[in-house]
C-alpha cells in the first residue's frame, strides 16, 4: 500500500438529460455548477438561433403520436419506398407548408 493520501472514488452517477459526465470522479474535485441558460429573447435577436440550436444543425426534435394502424402503414410505406419515417413526414410537412403559402 502507498503511504500517500488516498482519494476516494465514487461510482458514476446517472447524468441529467443533455449533460455529459466523466465515468469516475474524485470526491476531492468540486462539482461544477450548471451554467445558467440565457433568455433567448434577450441575448439572441430575431432570426438568430441560439448556439445550442446551431450545434444541432438547426434541427429540432418533434414527437408524433399516432394510432397503431397508421404507424404500421407508415412503416410499410417506408420499407417499400426505402425512406425513413422522418424523411416521409418531413417531406409531407414541407409540401403542405409550400402549398399553403402559395
Amino acid at each position: 500500500m502507498s503511504k500517500g493520501p488516498s482519494s476516494m472514488v465514487l461510482p458514476p452517477r446517472q447524468p441529467a438529460k443533455g449533460e455529459a459526465s466523466a465515468s469516475v470522479r474524485s470526491i476531492e474535485e468540486p462539482v461544477p455548477a450548471p451554467a445558467p441558460k440565457p433568455a433567448a429573447s434577450q441575448e439572441h435577436g430575431a432570426g438568430r438561433l441560439p448556439p445550442h440550436v446551431k450545434a444541432l444543425g438547426g434541427m429540432v426534435a418533434v414527437t408524433v403520436r399516432m394510432d397503431r394502424d397508421t404507424y404500421e402503414r407508415l412503416k410499410f410505406h417506408g420499407v417499400r419506398t426505402r425512406q425513413t419515417n422522418q424523411d416521409i413526414l418531413l417531406n409531407l410537412v414541407r409540401s403542405m407548408l409550400e402549398t399553403e403559402s402559395t
